[in-house]
């Protein structure tokens, strides 16, 4: 047992090493327990002992950026005690261990689960799983190149890794998908938006997360200052856009009613006991937590589309007279292909609600760079070989 304070030692230092302890990064480092309540939640029965109880991995690692995604370290001193033949070892055995663990909190996180063993860094063995999240079972994190991953990283490198595995983006689109119509309940019945608003409240909301003082702080905020430091957020970034004030003005004035929505800024009794921060948090919380991402960390405007669009889907009564149309997907997509749109094309929708033509010409000009790239380097390795 103090041998494993030794192989914890050398992981903590690695993490410093690569930045996870930095202040203001986002990043939590907590050391065999954690004081974010899911997973205290989740972790209170997963106890490696027969008779149950809470357990805690050695490390636990989160991110303000993504509360849905997890990593965490277990550590044994002894090599050979790294893995056994069935994996069901998990009080002796490392990999036994941190899969044990990533069982119970894939019920709801992805989980990128980092088992490590030995007493010196020349001899450390490690071995990395992901779990995404709902997923039973976990597997094997692997490069871009599809070697496994042997070797303690960076943050930003694990994200990367388990962001665009196939299973976990695809988990992560149907429930994206899922919360639009969890979103369209809250607003109508909880809020009580009119029809009209509801698209208002969501792009504004995804506005003043542009902000980064607004991303940072709406969490702290009383809810009697948050519609204003939500306006407020909105006017700032319409400033940064280099068009005249008037249009500017005109774009904001939409905003200004739900700045002021009685029932965002005091809601009834019920509500209130319901949701004590404020039904208004509640709404950019989610949205935040759930539609920000594909934004701020995936960059996936075309997903972030989709959930706009099926979101809209739910607006009652005459779409069109509230001035939504919706194009289909599969239409945005073919009209595209039949513009034959390439990287040098300029692409103008004079009428762009959702934008669904602009992002499926941008992701038609994604494919063909990439291919071109692909068949230079092709070219280039194919003349080298002939040459020599």
């Amino acid at each position: 047992m103090a041998n494993e304070r030794i192989t914890e030692g050398i992981v903590r230092d690695v993490l410093r090493d690569y930045g996870y302890y930095l202040p203001g990064n986002g990043i939590s480092v907590e050391e065999q327990k954690s004081e974010i309540q899911s997973v205290k939640s989740l972790l209170s029965k997963a106890g490696k002992a027969a008779k149950g109880g809470a357990g805690y991995p050695e490390f636990i690692i989160s991110t303000q950026t993504d509360t849905q995604f997890i990593i965490i370290f277990e550590c044994k001193s002894d090599v050979r005690k790294h893995v056994s033949s069935d994996r069901n070892r998990p009080v002796e055995f490392a990999v036994d261990g941190v899969l044990h663990y990533a069982k119970f909190l894939s019920g709801k996180y992805t989980v990128i689960a980092v088992a490590v063993s030995g007493i010196t860094k020349e001899q450390l063995k490690i071995s990395t799983f992901l779990f995404a999240a709902g997923a039973d079972e976990g597997k094997t994190l692997v490069t871009e190149s599809g070697m496994a991953v042997t070797d303690l990283l960076p943050f930003d490198d694990y994200y990367r890794l388990a962001s665009f595995d196939p299973e976990v983006a695809r988990k992560r689109h149907n429930d994206l998908l899922d919360f639009s119509r969890e979103l369209h309940e809250l607003i109508w019945a909880k809020a009580k938006i009119s029809e009209e608003d509801k698209p208002l409240l969501v792009s504004g909301t995804l506005i003043a997360l542009m902000n980064t003082t607004f991303m940072k702080t709406f969490n702290a905020l009383p809810a009697n200052e948050l519609q204003d430091a939500w306006l407020d957020a909105i006017r700032k970034e319409l400033n940064k856009a280099d068009i005249p004030q008037a249009k500017k003005d005109t774009m904001l004035q939409p905003y200004t009613y739900i700045a002021v929505h009685p029932n965002l800024g005091k809601p009834d009794a019920k509500i209130a006991r319901e949701y004590p921060d404020g039904v208004f948090k509640k709404i950019i919380t989610d949205i935040f937590e759930k539609v920000w991402p594909y934004i701020n960390i995936y960059h996936d405007f075309d997903v972030v589309g989709q959930f706009y669009g099926e979101f809209l889907k739910y607006t009652a009564g005459d779409k069109k007279a509230l001035g939504i149309v919706l194009t289909p997907r599969h239409i945005a997509e073919l009209f595209s292909l039949l513009a034959n749109v390439t990287p040098e094309s300029r692409v103008l929708d004079i009428c762009a609600g959702t934008g669904g033509f602009l992002i499926s010409a941008m992701q038609q000009m994604l494919k063909k760079s990439c291919y071109r790239r692909a068949a230079s380097g092709y070219q280039k390795k194919s003349s080298d070989r002939y040459r020599k």
